[in-house]
């Protein structure tokens, strides 16, 4: 699953159903009723798979910007999505301003966000190969604690690795936090935290 969008929040959930399912509410913030019809109306989300039918983009469009004053009025046009999609499936989101947040995808994750916060909860920290979560400024924080990590500031980031694990989650946001949680793989112990023994399956 793709995810192309502009301003506004996107929430998805992984679930066990072979479908993706899309919610999308268009905010618009105007004068007048009919300055806001009109605006909404120029708001378009589409859903476009590709021919092999195996990607999905989910795209929204937005008026042409003007070359004198291209920004002028966006922050007053937003869409936010409600996704479920596989829980399987790969993730591959770009958002320009917005809060993402991500929850049980087991799938490869790659988010890039301009300006937002990001929240990712790993359903199985046993199956999470490596984590990169990065923010120009902002913050970086996790229950995973590894290779190298800085929480806050200017160039924050941690990175996570497990050789035995199959997801890889990428997180770059420029300014914003990140947020990413699971089940905690190791105990804290009188010398620090040592990592528990994989479950028996």
């Amino acid at each position: 699953v793709v995810v192309d969008t502009r301003v506004g929040d996107v929430d998805i959930e992984g679930w066990d159903k072979d479908r993706v399912d899309v919610e999308a509410e268009k905010v618009v913030r105007a004068g007048s009723e009919k300055e806001s019809r009109r605006l909404f109306d120029r708001i378009t989300v589409r859903l476009i798979p590709d021919e092999e039918g195996r990607t999905i983009l989910v795209k929204t469009f937005y008026p042409p910007r003007r070359l004198w004053r291209p920004f002028r009025g966006e922050s007053r046009l937003s869409v936010n999505f409600r996704i479920k999609m596989p829980a399987d499936s790969n993730l591959d989101l770009k958002c320009v301003d917005g809060d993402i947040v991500v929850r049980g995808i087991t799938g490869n994750q790659r988010l890039k966000v301009n300006y937002g916060n990001v929240e990712i909860d790993v359903p199985s920290v046993w199956d999470l190969r490596s984590l990169r979560a990065h923010t120009w400024v902002g913050y970086v924080e996790s229950d995973l604690r590894a290779l190298t990590e800085q929480d806050s500031g200017v160039g924050s980031n941690i990175s996570f690795y497990n050789a035995q694990g199959r997801q890889e989650i990428r997180v770059h946001v420029r300014m914003g936090g990140v947020l990413v949680y699971g089940n905690q793989p190791y105990v804290e112990t009188a010398t620090g935290r040592a990592f528990r023994t994989r479950p028996a399956e």
